[in-house]
């Protein structure tokens, strides 16, 4: 009975992929063609589906890469459809070539039978409209309503969570106890038994045809006297009476409806599997979107191997990792996906941005090659670009692949920020204040943005407004040990140093090991004139990351105790990771090593340009 059971699971996916596909809803079909292909990886049908859905999103390079050699004849059709997208005509014409008309009349290549959940699925598409025309309460009333009517409806639930509606947990949205209060799963449920009944139950064609008059009847209310009384009618064999057959019909009724209680059972299992991936998934991703980044780590944890070693599952978890700043932990993940999925295009800006903050020039500069191979044209890749353009200090080519991204995609809120970034770098405050002010219309939550701002007030030295824009980003993402250490930067420049050091543990607690987080510390103890405790920080930090300014403070904080030893040490260590133009400061903190020092000493020459430490 597994067998039957992983068929009904089958049955009842793809009936969900059509249901999304018929509505439109992309991204639906997409999700769930997704969590087919795990469930049955080596299915030619599951494929077909995945590919569908990434051609109706206008990806077509993914289409083409899932259909590779595929001897499946709808998928045959797709692939040289996908080729044609782009531009490939000669593969087009040769797959066409290969191609078997297996009837010269008309078909369709795939059975979409579900009569489409058109209450639920208008309330989705109003939820979407009332969403991009900033009406968020009436976007967020019509996505609750619409899963109350049909829990599939994935792109509903993943809305209210970028939206950061206050929803049900996922075990009340994706409850079995609800199916029974809406029409849509009833009738869902009813096609699913007769489909499976006609291509799963191993009996014969005629008590196919007999259960599903049986369930025709059921559906229209009809009583269980009735449908007897259609069973037990006196049937006539070469011309004569034959009560042994209507005998018969009766007691093979019996076991028709044994069959069909069977199979609805089992339908309903399968509808409560898939409602227990959804509530793991849907936990998962509603703690992401609210920053709840370890719980939300804990919950992917916990879906099976299949469904978690899948592109979008994948992703999610980098982003986690990367919203906490654990940018290499983040990078792996991303790999992982990419290595699992080479087509993969969402979330590629994440990506990048990962890179960027790891300085690795060179994989960025691959990933935008590979990006731009697969759809040169998507914002994910020109915001991959622009960054590795970034990396490079080449502000102005990356504000042209920023800006080119927002063309592309009006709605792509992260090039705006990233926008806005580059006209900070250019020292082109107003345009920079623009850019993010736009991402934020486009999505409130989108703290990047926020922090931004905070950055660029903090630049203006209106300390005030960059505390306020800080909090509003530490408010969103409270996960972020770097957005509370800003805080903490913000009130060390108004000399508030009890609260900037509450600030720099806080961050600490949450990344003990990130340097900027010691570093800026370090450097407010030593201000406070807590040399020991400033030169623990150093000393722990030194082990983690090697750079000029850190030996350069411990130098200097050597010399202030009259550790002259330690501290000419210190010093030729900073000039083994010399920036050319600190030169000069390195050899006359050397000179002075034997004059007393201050406080104010020590900070007079720590370097500003000195990126990682003291620029947010």
């Amino acid at each position: 009975m597994e067998d039957i059971s992983d068929k009904i699971l089958f049955i009842l996916l793809k009936e969900i992929i059509n249901i999304s596909f018929q509505a439109q809803l992309y991204t639906n079909a997409h999700f769930f063609s997704e969590r087919l292909c795990a469930y049955f990886p080596y299915s030619q049908e599951a494929k077909y589906y995945l590919a569908k859905s990434y051609f109706y999103r206008e990806q077509y390079y993914a289409t083409k890469e899932i259909l590779l050699n595929t001897n499946h004849e709808p998928s045959k059709y797709l692939l040289a459809q996908a080729y044609m997208k782009l531009n490939d005509f000669h593969s087009a014409s040769h797959i066409l070539e290969t191609f078997d008309y297996v009837t010269d009349q008309i078909q369709t290549l795939s059975t979409e039978s579900v009569v489409i959940p058109n209450k639920a699925v208008v309330l989705c598409l109003k939820g979407i409209s009332y969403k991009k025309d900033n009406q968020i309460n009436k976007a967020i009333e019509c996505f609750n309503e619409s899963l109350q009517y049909f829990p599939f409806l994935w792109t509903s639930f993943e809305s209210l969570c970028k939206l950061g509606a206050e929803i049900e947990a996922p075990s009340e949205i994706f409850n079995l106890e609800k199916v029974e209060e809406s029409h849509i799963m009833k009738h869902l449920i009813e096609i699913i038994v007769k489909q499976a009944i006609k291509d799963v139950i191993p009996i014969s064609m005629k008590q196919a045809l007999s259960v599903s008059t049986v369930l025709e009847e059921k559906a229209h209310n009809k009583s269980t006297s009735k449908i007897k009384k259609k069973f037990t009618y006196k049937s006539k064999k070469h011309g004569r009476e034959s009560t042994t057959e209507s005998s018969n019909k009766m007691n093979e009724n019996v076991e028709i409806q044994d069959v069909a209680k069977h199979c609805k059972d089992t339908v309903i299992s399968c509808i409560g599997k898939l409602f227990d991936l959804l509530t793991v998934l849907g936990m998962g991703y509603m703690e992401l979107t609210q920053y709840k980044l370890k719980r939300s780590l804990k919950d992917f944890q916990n879906l099976s191997s299949e469904q978690f070693n899948t592109g979008k599952v994948l992703s999610w978890v980098a982003i986690a990792n990367f919203e906490m700043a654990n940018y290499k932990e983040g990078e792996l993940f991303f790999q992982k996906a990419r290595k699992l999925e080479p087509y993969l295009l969402d979330n590629m800006e994440m990506y990048s941005i990962t890179l960027w903050h790891l300085k690795k020039e060179v994989e960025l500069s691959y990933l935008a090659h590979l990006l731009t191979m697969i759809d040169r044209k998507a914002p994910q890749t020109l915001c991959s670009v622009g960054n590795c353009f970034s990396l490079k200090q080449d502000h102005d080519s990356a504000l042209k692949c920023f800006k080119r991204a927002i063309q592309v995609d009006p709605n792509f809120h992260y090039a705006y920020t990233l926008a806005g970034h580059e006209y900070l770098a250019n020292e082109d405050l107003e345009k920079a204040e623009n850019y993010f002010r736009q991402a934020i219309r486009l999505n409130v939550r989108h703290y990047n943005a926020w922090y931004g701002l905070g950055y660029l007030f903090y630049r203006q030295e209106k300390y005030q407004l960059a505390e306020f824009h800080y909090r509003k980003a530490q408010k969103i993402n409270q996960g972020n040990p770097l957005l509370t250490c800003y805080i903490g930067m913000v009130f060390q420049k108004m000399n508030k140093y009890q609260e900037a050091l509450g600030m720099y543990n806080l961050a600490q607690e949450i990344a003990k090991d990130n340097p900027l987080i010691r570093f800026r510390k370090a450097h407010l103890l030593t201000i406070m004139q807590r040399y020991k405790e400033a030169l623990d920080q150093l000393l722990y930090l030194k082990d983690i990351i090697q750079e000029c300014n850190v030996f350069f403070l411990m130098g200097k904080i050597y010399a202030k105790l009259g550790d002259t030893q330690n501290a000419l040490l210190a010093y030729t260590q900073a000039q083994d990771y010399l920036k050319p133009k600190s030169s000069n400061m390195v050899k006359e903190a050397i000179d002075q090593v034997y004059e007393p020092q201050t406080a104010d000493d020590i900070f007079a020459s720590v370097s500003n340009d000195f990126k990682i430490f003291l620029d947010p």
